[in-house]
């Protein structure tokens, strides 16, 4: 009797046992499916405290997953800077990321939402698996986390990374290069992109290549070829404007690079630049020259632009004494300066400077340019040419 007594109470004993694991083994589950929407306040606060940190400190702080949470969803990012890395030559970044569902439970669509610490004030929603975000120089973090509207990934995968370009980058760009030739001298020509009101000096600046490395040096703002006592001055640039830099020689001298005005086109009736001048000169009107001998009207207004009046076989024009102080005060650089140096539209958007024989493009092979500030931080790069020269 003892016995069959014995066996009873070892047999109760057993399915109290099993009783109690599947009521817990539920519970578990319960837990699982819950705890997450428990919680979401309590991490924003979280997050809040340490994404602060940030602000306080130059090494970025990262997002910690808070205690005791069950992640039924998991964030991995699949592209983009590598942990710790420095980007010098681009301020365009692109993060590419991927979930993986961890419980048959999650039926809800997924969505990402994204961060980059040191940038956004708050979270990105977004249903792409991609982000391509510009950001200034500094320090950051990107974090990413999958989430659907009850649960979230409260482990984010995160990268920290620097962009260490230049503040210019992409204000002045490498628009062009045209390779030495056996008429041609090579040019590289430089696109300013700013704000109006903006100014940039360059003078300093480097463009760098396999071929070697040139400085781009002070220039003249407002040249007039008859003074001979200028003094070079740092080159700042504005909105629109364009600068070449010409592997010639200068037909003015050496140091005399310049901002084109639109006087310089008589210029070219004496000097063969390699880069080319726009004739814009003034040119006289009717009422103009209606005070003028009609001879001499006729004579002025077949003119070209910026052509300098050559009179030599006209008997009418020759004998005119009025038309020929006229011709003398007007058409002509030095005339043309003078009238006009003050005028609005005086100076164009381009700077033309000349390296005098130096020359960082490469003949018919594949390269990179790179323009730096005076920093030596990379401003624009530039690749052209054929990769099969290597």
């Amino acid at each position: 009797m003892e016995i069959i007594i014995t066996i009873i109470v070892v047999i109760g004993f057993l399915f109290s046992s099993l009783v109690n694991f599947g009521s817990n083994f539920n519970v578990k589950k319960q837990v699982a499916s819950v705890v997450q929407p428990k919680i979401i306040k309590e991490q924003i606060v979280e997050e809040k405290k340490q994404e602060s940190d940030l602000i306080s400190t130059t090494v970025p702080v990262l997002i910690s997953k808070p205690p005791q949470v069950i992640n039924l969803i998991e964030t991995y990012i699949t592209a983009g800077p590598e942990q710790n890395q420095i980007i010098n030559d681009t301020n365009k970044v692109i993060f590419e990321f991927k979930e993986k569902i961890l419980s048959e439970q999650i039926t809800e669509r997924i969505y990402f939402e994204t961060k980059v610490l040191g940038f956004d004030n708050d979270w990105k929603k977004t249903y792409s698996k991609k982000r391509t975000v510009t950001l200034p120089i500094g320090s950051y973090v990107f974090l990413v986390r999958a989430r659907t509207k009850n649960i979230i990934d409260y482990s984010p995968a995160q990268t920290i990374f620097k962009i260490n370009t230049s503040p210019y980058f992409d204000k002045l760009k490498i628009s062009r290069t045209r390779i030495e030739s056996f008429s041609k001298p090579s040019l590289i020509t430089l696109s300013a992109n700013i704000k109006d009101n903006e100014t940039i000096n360059i003078t300093n600046w480097s463009i760098e290549g396999e071929k070697g490395k040139i400085i781009i040096p002070q220039g003249v703002e407002k040249y007039y070829h008859y003074y001979n006592s200028y003094t070079n001055q740092d080159i700042f640039i504005k909105k629109g404007d364009r600068i070449y830099l010409s592997g010639g020689y200068n037909p003015l001298g050496r140091n005399r690079n310049f901002r084109l005005n639109k006087c310089m086109g008589y210029l070219t009736s004496s000097f063969d630049f390699p880069i080319p001048i726009s004739k814009k000169c003034p040119k006289p009107t009717s009422q103009d020259v209606s005070h003028l001998e009609p001879c001499c009207q006729k004579f002025i207004l077949r003119l070209r632009t910026c052509e300098i009046p050559d009179y030599s076989e006209d008997v009418d024009v020759r004998n005119d004494k009025g038309c020929i102080e006229y011709l003398n005060k007007n058409l002509n650089n030095q005339a043309c300066f003078i009238n006009h140096w003050q005028d609005e539209d005086f100076l164009s958007n381009s700077w033309h400077i000349y390296l005098n024989g130096k020359n960082v493009v490469a003949n018919d092979c594949y390269d990179t340019l790179y323009l730096k500030d005076q920093n030596g931080l990379i401003v624009s790069t530039y690749s052209y040419g054929q990769p099969v020269c290597r």
